[in-house]
C-alpha cells in the first residue's frame, strides 16, 4: 500500500484496531496464488494459527469468498471484514485496492462452498504453480489438499500418482494410497490399478537407495494400504513375490528388511501366490537378522536419533518376532530422555524471552483473565502493548485474536514459566492451567528460566560473505528469515512461514547454530511434508543483508519476517518511490528491538543509491521542483540521513538557502554541510532558551558535529542555572512557578521524569522533588525569593 489515500480509505471502512491488526499480520503468512484486475479476481491463501484459511475475490460474480470463523460467525456486514482480508487489501496493488474498497458495499460476501469446489481450485492452482518450477513435493501435497470431497476428485488422483511416480518419490506416493483408503477413496483408486502396479514394481528397483527412516515410513504406508487393497493381476504379483525372495537373499540391509516383513507378514496369502515360497526362506538367517534390527535400534538410541524412528521400528517389532522386554526399557528411557531435552528447549526459549523482557523494559502487569470455554481472554497493560518487544514476546507464546487478547489454557501451561514472568495474576488458581502446566512439565518443580542460556539465541553482528553469485542458482534456491519458534517442532526453535509452516532439516550443519532473525539460503524444493502443513528445508547457508537484497533485485524468492525485504522487490517493480521504501526501512516500527537493524537498514540505503546511480542529476533536479514536499528526499539522496542523526534542525531552509547558491549536485553535499555548520554556530551563540532540545547528544556522537556536543552541554547547563524559578506565598500554602525554566532542555527532562509536566506552578511536596533531581544531576537552582 503506498497510495496516500488509501489510509483515509481504510479508515472510513474499519476501526483502527482491526487496521492496526492487519498491518501487523505477517506478510509470509499471506499466499496471493493469483492477481487478475480486469475484471477482478485474486486467490489467495492464509496461514493463522497453524490453520490454513482461503480468501477468493471475484469481480465478475461481485463475490468475497473467505472461510474464517469471523466471517462465519458475525451478523454485522462491516465485522465480516477480518484482519485477513484487510491485509490482502493492504498488499495489494494501490489501484486494485481502491476499487475493492469503492465498490466493498457491492459485493455478496460468501462463506459458503458447496463441495468444497472454491477451496480445492486454489490448492490445484497452487500444485501446478510448484510443480511447474519442478517443485514436486510440494506441489503433490497441493494435490493432496484440493481431495476435499469425493466428486471430480479422479482427475487429481491420477496427476497425484504419475507425478510421484514419474519423479521417483514413493514416500509421497504410498502415502496417498494409505491416506486414500483412509479417507473412503477406494473405489476411485481401484480405477488405477495400473499406476499403482507401476509405482510397487519401480520402487522396487530402489528400495536400497533410500535412508532407513524413510524405508520404514513406506513399511507402514505400505502395510496399512495393502490391509484394504487386493491386487487384481496375477502375474503381477507374481512378479512382485519373486522380487521379494530375491531381496530377502541381498546383502543389502533396506532390501533384507523390507522383503522379511512383508514375507513374514503375509507368509500364508503369498504361499498361495507362489508355491517357491515357505517357512524356509525365511529361517535360514532370521534368528540372526533379527539380532541385527535389535542391535541397529540401541545403536539409533546411542547416535541420538529422532524419536520417530524408533515409534516406527517398535510398531514392526512383533512382525520379526522381537519381544517387547528385549527393547521396552531402553526405549522408555530414551522416551523420558527426549521429553526432557524438549523441556529444555522451551526453557532456552523462554530465556531469550527473558533477555527481551529486561532488555526493553517490559512491564510486569496484572491482565484479569477471564474464561470462555476452553480460551482466557486477558486486558494487556495499554503501556505494554506500545512496547514492539512485548508485542513480538506475546505472539510467540500463544496469543491471538485482537490485540492478542486470547490464548488457550493449553498454551499458558506449557509457557506457564515465561508467562508468569510477564503477568502477576495467580495463573494457579485455574485449574485446567494447572492441568496442562503439570502434563507439559511434570511434578518438578524446580524448573527455572536462566537467562544466560538466552544468549546463544542472540544474533551477532557477523556479515556473511561467501564469494558467490546466488543468482545463478535463483530457480532452486530461496531466502527464508527464521523465526522463534511459538511451539519447537522437531527439535527446532526457529521455524518460518509462508503457505506453510517451515523447520530446518536436523541434517543440515546449520541446524543447531540457527537462530531467531537469520536470513539463509535455503534450497526452495522441500526434503518432505508432513500432515501436509510442516514443510522441511534445507538450510544451505547464512547470508548477509548486502548478499540477501542483491540476491531478491535479482529474481530471487524470499519468506519474509522482521527486515522488510519484500521493499526490495517493490523498487525493482517501481511499485514504490525509492525515498517512501527509504522511509517505511527507517521508520518501521520494529527496528528498536530486531537485531542488527541499522546494518539492515545501511545495505538497503547502498541497495537504493545503487538502483539510482545513474538518475541521480534527473532525481536532484525533479526534488527541486517541490521543496515543500522533498526536503527528506535531499538528505537521502545525498546520504545525509546518518551524519544528520540527532539533530532535528529547519533542514527545508537550509537546503533552500544552500540551492540559492549550489545548483549542482556533485557540489551541494559540501556546501550544505557548511550551511549545516553556520547554523549550528549561530544557534550556540544565541543561547535562546531551550534551543537544544533539537539535539540528541547519544545519537551525535558518531556524527561530523561530534564536535558541538561539549558546548551544548555546556548551555543546556548555564541556561538551567539562570533561569529564575518564582516563589508565591499564600496564607496556607506556597506555590513554586517553574514558567521559565520548564522550557530548558533540563527543566523539561526533570519535569517529566517526574512525570509533573502538565503545568509549571508546584506545590511544597512537588518542589521538593524537582529540587532532589537536580542536584543529583550536580545543577543549581535560582530561586527569586
Amino acid at each position: 500500500m503506498t497510495n496516500n489515500k488509501l489510509p483515509d480509505l481504510f479508515l472510513e471502512l474499519f476501526d483502527e484496531k482491526r487496521i492496526k491488526k492487519a498491518s501487523e499480520f505477517p506478510n509470509n503468512k499471506i499466499s496471493i496464488i493469483s492477481c487478475n484486475d480486469d475484471p477482478i479476481q485474486i486467490r489467495s491463501l492464509v496461514l493463522d494459527n497453524d490453520r490454513e484459511f482461503h480468501i477468493i475475490i471475484d469481480e465478475k460474480k461481485n463475490e468475497i469468498f473467505h472461510d474464517c470463523p469471523t466471517f462465519l460467525f458475525e451478523n454485522e456486514r462491516n465485522e465480516k471484514i477480518c484482519i485477513h482480508i484487510i491485509k490482502l487489501l493492504l498488499l495489494l496493488k494501490d489501484d486494485i485496492s481502491n476499487k475493492i474498497l469503492t465498490e466493498l458495499s457491492e459485493y455478496r460476501l460468501s462463506y459458503e462452498d458447496f463441495g468444497s469446489k472454491k477451496k480445492s481450485k486454489n490448492f490445484i492452482e497452487l500444485a501446478n504453480h510448484c510443480l511447474e518450477s519442478n517443485n514436486c513435493i510440494e506441489g503433490l501435497s497441493y494435490l493432496n489438499k484440493a481431495i476435499l470431497n469425493q466428486s471430480d476428485c479422479e482427475p487429481i488422483i491420477e496427476k497425484y500418482l504419475e507425478t510421484s511416480i514419474n519423479n521417483n518419490l514413493f514416500i509421497e506416493f504410498f502415502e496417498f494410497l494409505k491416506n486414500g483408503y483412509e479417507n473412503e477413496l477406494d473405489e476411485f483408486l481401484m480405477k488405477y490399478n495400473t499406476f499403482i502396479e507401476s509405482g510397487f514394481s519401480k520402487f522396487m528397483k530402489s528400495v536400497s537407495l533410500y535412508s532407513f527412516f524413510d524405508l520404514l515410513r513406506i513399511i507402514e504406508s505400505i502395510d496399512n494400504f495393502l490391509g484394504r487393497y487386493k491386487f487384481q493381476n496375477t502375474t503381477f504379483l507374481l512378479k512382485l513375490t519373486e522380487e521379494l525372495v530375491k531381496q530377502i537373499k541381498s546383502e543389502n540391509f533396506n532390501e533384507v528388511y523390507f522383503s522379511t516383513f512383508f514375507v513374514k507378514k503375509n507368509l500364508m496369502k503369498l504361499m498361495e501366490i507362489n508355491p517357491v515360497i515357505n517357512e524356509l526362506t525365511l529361517l535360514e538367517n532370521f534368528d540372526n537378522f533379527k539380532e541385527k534390527i535389535l542391535a541397529y535400534f540401541f545403536e539409533q538410541i546411542d547416535s541420538f536419533c529422532v524419536i520417530d524412528k524408533l515409534e516406527l521400528m517398535k510398531k514392526q517389532f512383533d512382525v520379526f518376532e522381537i519381544p517387547k522386554e528385549a527393547y521396552e526399557n531402553s526405549y522408555d528411557r530414551y522416551k523420558k530422555e527426549i521429553d526432557a531435552l524438549n523441556r529444555k528447549l522451551y526453557l532456552k526459549k523462554f530465556a531469550f524471552i527473558k533477555l527481551l523482557i529486561d532488555k526493553y523494559k517490559v512491564r510486569v502487569s496484572k491482565v484479569d483473565l477471564r474464561k470462555q470455554r476452553n480460551t482466557y481472554i486477558i486486558n494487556h497493560d495499554k503501556d505494554n502493548l506500545k512496547n514492539t518487544a512485548y508485542n513480538y514476546i506475546i505472539n510467540h507464546i500463544g496469543f491471538t485474536g485482537i490485540n492478542n487478547s486470547k490464548i488457550k489454557s493449553s498454551e499458558i501451561g506449557i509457557n506457564y514459566l515465561i508467562i508468569k514472568e510477564l503477568f502477576s495474576d495467580d495463573l494457579q488458581s485455574f485449574a485446567d492451567i494447572f492441568y496442562y502446566q503439570k502434563q507439559f512439565w511434570g511434578e518438578d518443580e524446580n524448573y527455572e528460566i536462566n537467562p544466560i542460556d538466552g544468549y546463544s539465541l542472540l544474533s551477532k553482528p557477523i556479515e556473511y560473505n561467501y564469494d558467490i553469485d546466488m543468482a545463478k542458482n535463483t530457480e532452486d534456491v530461496m531466502i527464508i528469515e527464521w523465526d522463534l519458534a511459538s511451539k519447537p517442532i522437531q527439535g527446532s526453535i526457529v521455524n518460518a512461514y509462508g503457505s506453510q509452516i517451515m523447520i530446518p532439516d536436523q541434517n543440515s550443519s546449520l541446524f543447531h547454530d540457527l537462530k531467531p532473525f537469520d536470513l539463509c539460503y535455503c534450497l526452495k524444493n522441500p526434503v518432505k511434508i508432513e500432515g501436509n502443513i510442516i514443510k522441511t528445508i534445507n538450510v544451505l547457508m547464512k547470508c548477509s543483508f548486502e548478499d540477501a537484497i542483491n540476491s531478491i533485485a535479482k529474481g530471487m524468492t524470499f519468506t519474509e519476517g522482521y527486515y522488510p525485504l519484500s521493499l526490495v522487490k517493490k523498487v525493482i517493480l517501481k511499485e514504490i518511490d525509492i525515498f517512501e521504501a527509504y522511509e517505511l526501512v527507517a521508520n518501521d516500527r520494529n527496528n528498536s528491538f530486531i537485531p542488527n537493524y541499522q546494518n539492515f537498514l545501511e545495505a538497503f540505503k547502498q541497495f537504493l543509491f545503487s538502483y539510482i546511480d545513474k538518475d541521480k542529476e534527473l532525481i536532484f533536479s525533479q526534488l527541486r521542483l517541490n521543496m515543500e514536499e522533498n526536503h527528506t528526499k535531499f538528505l537521502v539522496l545525498v546520504d545525509l540521513t546518518t551524519q544528520l542523526a540527532g539533530m532535528d534542525l529547519p533542514y527545508k531552509d537550509i537546503i533552500n538557502k544552500t540551492l540559492k547558491t549550489e545548483t549542482q549536485l556533485i557540489n551541494f553535499k559540501a556546501r550544505f554541510l557548511e550551511e549545516i555548520h553556520s547554523y549550528m554556530n549561530m544557534l550556540i551563540e544565541k543561547k535562546d532558551l531551550g534551543s537544544t532540545r533539537i539535539f540528541n547528544l547519544k545519537k551525535m556522537h558518531n556524527t561530523p558535529f561530534v564536535r558541538y556536543i561539549d558546548k551544548i552541554t555546556k548551555l543546556r547547563k548555564i541556561e538551567f542555572e539562570t533561569s529564575q524559578i518564582y516563589i508565591k506565598d499564600f496564607e496556607d500554602s506556597v506555590e513554586y512557578d517553574l514558567s521559565v525554566i520548564c522550557k530548558t532542555y533540563y527543566g523539561e527532562k526533570i519535569l517529566h521524569v517526574l512525570k509533573l509536566e502538565n503545568g509549571f506552578i508546584l506545590n511544597r511536596e512537588d518542589f521538593k522533588k524537582f529540587e532532589a533531581l537536580s542536584t543529583k544531576l550536580n545543577l543549581e537552582l535560582k530561586i527569586n525569593t
